[in-house]
């Protein structure tokens, strides 16, 4: 996060407004520093908010003349620091304030359209080059990808839409297509965003698309997400994206442009601009705006006059799932403010899971336990276990007893270790080889019986032989835990991998590259007892 403490806010006092450089563009004078460029402009709902909560002390207040740094949870007045969240905690029901300035410090009032007229003046050239910058490197992404299909991924946050409108503008066209991944559990600001979106842009073609799981009932059976555990973006995001990916272009793959910044956590300060290795096969991310700050898409938008999601006006910091496990402290008061139909739902399901589990603390568990739970303890986290023990009668050869799921499926979930040719099937059991994809030797025995629900395995490589029982025992981890969420179809390249829908591979089209052996199932994670709750 190191080029984000480069970039600082600044403030000019001549136009009371918020800039992006050092110079004013609407006065050419000097600006003073100001904070971090994690700084967002507080709209008149959440003003309305405020006066709530301190009174009289807000009444002079105006849209836009207040700034909010999330950062430092202060609100800024002026270019000063003038009000403090103080005591912010998810089991606080208020939010606690501390005025650290003047009551009121604006030389005069303005109106709402007044002050976005002066904060686009001030700013012009900063964001013209910034458009200039991310317009190029649209042009130049499509041109390296002409192959692929194209289309924005978009998530009815600020973020998309300010991608959204930048390709639509650098393409010169508003037929471009949308995709929307809804993972069920959205904001309902989003939801009456896209429609809006869909009224105004009638031709632009948007796309939903959804996972077939029912959130809560995965939650039930798994627990809920948390930071350690999150596996609704694998299974409520990713997956029902993949279906789309893979229909648009199956032979050249696809080119999405996302509004992913590295400002928005630790993890991301990480990412490429373009990215060809992550959890969808054949899929290009393009990230036009990956070094943007907060200011800095906000100013665009107030540039522009984009329509914008009213969550944003409310005093939402970020618009994603509602019941994400990383949204803030001061999300969870809005969320019980604004949502609490919503809220009271989601809290209610945390409590009854909590007693079901035999949790020691139900409260505890539902006012902030769930965010950071790092095992199964109470859930059915037996299916993490793989029951193996030595065969007698064969060197190097184990029994398996499977503890849930069903044997039939296990010639599917081997298949990535690689082709199978069948020894002897009947009604009772089946019995194949594995060979080797390059030496085209054999390298397993496998003989399932449907009787016991257990399987026989030998294994037969001379050449690493401990990791290729390592990834046997991990796709029975798999098959144990398996809910079928999808998160191994959707980074399959080939299109081979149906496990998360039909529990079958695609012989023909699977050619073992092992990347859904290599990945961590969102099931086995989340059902991993460690002893922690």
């Amino acid at each position: 996060m190191k080029s984000e403490k480069r970039k600082r806010a600044y403030w000019c006092n001549n136009c009371q407004v918020p800039v992006l450089g050092k110079t004013c563009g609407r006065c050419d004078s000097n600006t003073k520093e100001m904070c971090s460029q994690s700084l967002y402009p507080v709209f008149k709902e959440e003003v309305d908010y405020l006066r709530t909560q301190i009174g009289e002390i807000a009444d002079e207040l105006m849209e836009l003349e207040v700034w909010a740094s999330p950062a430092s949870s202060t609100y800024y007045v002026a270019g000063r620091p003038f009000l403090k969240v103080s005591d912010l905690r998810y089991s606080n029901e208020n939010i606690s304030f501390a005025l650290i300035g003047n009551r009121r410090t604006l030389q005069k009032a303005r109106s709402t359209s007044e002050c976005n007229a002066a904060i686009n003046d001030a700013n012009a050239r900063y964001i013209n080059e910034l458009i200039h910058e991310g317009q190029s490197f649209i042009d130049d992404t499509l041109n390296a990808y002409k192959k692929r299909t194209y289309f924005i991924s978009f998530s009815g946050g600020k973020d998309s839409t300010v991608v959204s409108h930048m390709v639509m503008n650098a393409l010169g066209k508003s037929t471009v297509l949308h995709v929307f991944s809804d993972t069920t559990i959205e904001f309902p600001d989003t939801y009456k965003y896209l429609n809006q979106f869909q009224c105004k842009h009638p031709l632009t073609p948007l796309i939903t698309c959804r996972s077939p799981l029912d959130f809560f009932d995965v939650a039930s059976r798994i627990g809920p997400p948390s930071r350690i555990l999150r596996w609704c973006c694998s299974t409520h995001k990713i997956n029902p994206l993949s279906k789309i990916v893979g229909v648009l272009n199956p032979h050249e793959g696809v080119l999405a442009f996302e509004g992913v910044r590295k400002f928005e956590s630790v993890k991301r300060a990480n990412y490429e601009r373009i990215s060809t290795n992550h959890k969808i096969g054949g899929e290009v991310l393009a990230r036009p705006l990956l070094e943007w700050t907060d200011l800095e898409v906000w100013i665009y938008i107030l540039y522009h006059g984009l329509d914008l999601n009213q969550a944003y006006r409310k005093g939402m910091r970020r618009v994603g799932c509602i019941y994400c496990p990383f949204n803030s402290c001061w999300s969870e008061v809005m969320i019980r403010n604004y949502f609490p139909e919503q809220y009271s739902h989601w809290t209610s399901f945390l409590r009854n899971h909590a007693v079901e589990t035999k949790h020691i603390n139900p409260d505890c568990y539902k006012d902030h336990g769930w965010r950071v739970r790092a095992g199964g303890r109470g859930l059915e986290h037996y299916r993490t276990i793989v029951d193996c023990y030595p065969c007698a009668l064969s060197d190097n050869a184990f029994n398996y007893q499977l503890t849930a799921g069903d044997v039939r499926d296990v010639p599917a979930f081997l298949r990535p270790l690689g082709p199978q040719c069948i020894i002897d099937e009947d009604s009772s059991s089946v019995s194949f080889i594995i060979r080797d994809k390059i030496e085209l030797g054999d390298i397993a025995t496998v003989e399932c019986s449907y009787v016991d629900n257990s399987l026989r395995i030998r294994y037969l490589a001379t050449k690493r032989t401990e990791l290729l029982k390592q990834r046997v025992e991990k796709q029975i981890r798999k098959l144990q835990a398996c809910i079928q969420c999808g998160a191994c179809t959707s980074i399959c390249p080939t299109g081979a991998n149906k496990l998360g829908e039909f529990k079958v591979i695609d012989d023909k089209n699977c050619n073992s590259c092992l990347r859904c052996v290599q990945l961590k199932c969102p099931a086995v994670k989340a059902l991993h007892y460690t002893g922690l709750r």
